[in-house]
């Protein structure tokens, strides 16, 4: 039942992806898109449900999806390889038994799998990297907080306390149309009384944005069910700053950019691997920040998508505004904020040398190459923002 519905949660987005392609009217496809949200919508409060009351079983089958998914790809590489004369034909027709017995064996794979303990779940955080002295540093300062069905975890418009990482449990936000830091006066074009409605399950982090910046919580978060949490107050979270500054805020912007990116511009990004991991060891993505009226240009030749995932920016040359979220057009060379804070992804046109020392960040601006020392002091304050997101992650 898991598998089946997650699939029918895959293909409602593939739907959507084709609808809007073949759609020559705007009001057909907008009434065809809210019908195939409402079906993403209730199938993942299913696959929440089912996670909830059978966790050793579906991290069971997580595990052995994504191991065949390894194998299924090591195959692919294999007939690559094989094809170009890299491998012989022996050592192919060896290396192909090999994948195949491991597949086999998956038939005798367990059917339930005890979940990890709570303290193990900071490793899945992915701005944590994995890495021992930052998984230490707030496993000594984080605590579980357990919420029954129907508990409110955070209302909309409070300050934010913490960020919470579900162990178990399902949570429902229901919150207002993301303003994505642009001010009202801006986008009243694009206003919309819209309710929106997001499940959390086990993985998933509530009140990340709201708490990287300091601003209103714009959802409220129930309990669908009996819910674990892990809860890193923000104190803690900015002591972390602190101490790891400024890559750790960095890696947590990095992580959101590409959260947003792909989830409003997914058909756009097929054709890139932009792994959270693969884009901070190679810097394949990176952020770049512009505050009002600061100017950022932009190389077509070596930067192949500026996404702007959280703030505004005009184009110096046309005085056309860009309101995120929002691929910018290639004929833009330059941009100039218009936000307190603006937050730009850029995709990079060519893999760059592997980055070495994670104290540093290549960034390309167009006209000139700068190599940001990341040793500064840390700022007093940073400006302030919320936006939902999802983070989920395969149990292992």
């Amino acid at each position: 039942m898991y598998s089946i519905t997650k699939g029918y949660v895959k293909s409602q987005e593939d739907t959507k992806f084709l609808i809007k392609q073949i759609s020559s009217r705007e009001s057909i496809y907008q009434k065809l898109y809210e019908i195939l949200e409402t079906n993403k919508r209730d199938a993942v409060k299913e696959l929440g449900l089912i996670e909830h009351e059978g966790r050793d079983v579906v991290i069971a089958l997580k595990t052995r999806q994504a191991i065949r998914s390894v194998i299924a790809k090591a195959l692919k590489n294999l007939t690559f390889l094989w094809s170009r004369g890299i491998i012989d034909k022996h050592e192919g027709i060896e290396m192909n038994k090999v994948f195949l017995a491991k597949i086999k064996a998956l038939n005798n794979f367990p059917m339930a799998i005890p979940p990890p303990t709570p303290d193990k779940y900071l490793h899945n955080i992915v701005w944590l990297e994995n890495k021992d002295v930052l998984i230490e540093f707030f496993k000594e300062r984080a605590k579980l907080a357990y919420f029954d069905y129907g508990d409110v975890i955070c209302r909309e418009g409070e300050m934010p306390q913490g960020i919470y990482l579900i162990i178990s449990g399902m949570a429902i936000l229901h919150s207002s149309p993301p303003t994505f830091g642009i001010d009202s006066s801006l986008k009243s074009d694009r206003a919309s009384q819209t309710m929106f409605t997001e499940y959390c399950t086990s993985g998933d982090i509530i009140g990340e944005l709201s708490c990287l910046l300091k601003r209103e919580i714009e959802y409220t978060a129930i309990c669908e069910t009996i819910l674990q949490a892990c809860f890193i107050s923000l104190e803690d979270l900015y002591e972390g700053f602190d101490v790891f500054w400024p890559s750790l805020e960095y890696k947590i912007w990095l992580k959101l950019a590409l959260s947003i990116a792909y989830q409003y511009f997914e058909s756009s990004l097929t054709d890139e691997d932009l792994d959270f991991q693969k884009c901070v060891a190679f810097n394949l993505a990176y952020v770049e920040t512009l505050s009002s009226y600061n100017e950022m240009t932009i190389d077509n030749v070596t930067m192949k998508f500026v996404i702007i995932v959280y703030g505004s920016v005009i184009d110096t040359q046309t005085e056309v505004p860009y309101l995120a979220p929002c691929i910018l057009p290639k004929t833009c060379e330059q941009v100039q904020g218009t936000s307190d804070l603006s937050k730009l992804l850029v995709v990079q046109a060519s893999k760059p040398a592997k980055n070495t020392d994670d104290s540093k960040v290549m960034v390309n601006t167009g006209l000139r190459t700068t190599q940001r020392e990341y040793n500064w002091k840390r700022k007093n304050e940073v400006t302030s923002l919320t936006l939902r997101f999802n983070f989920s992650y395969c149990e292992y």
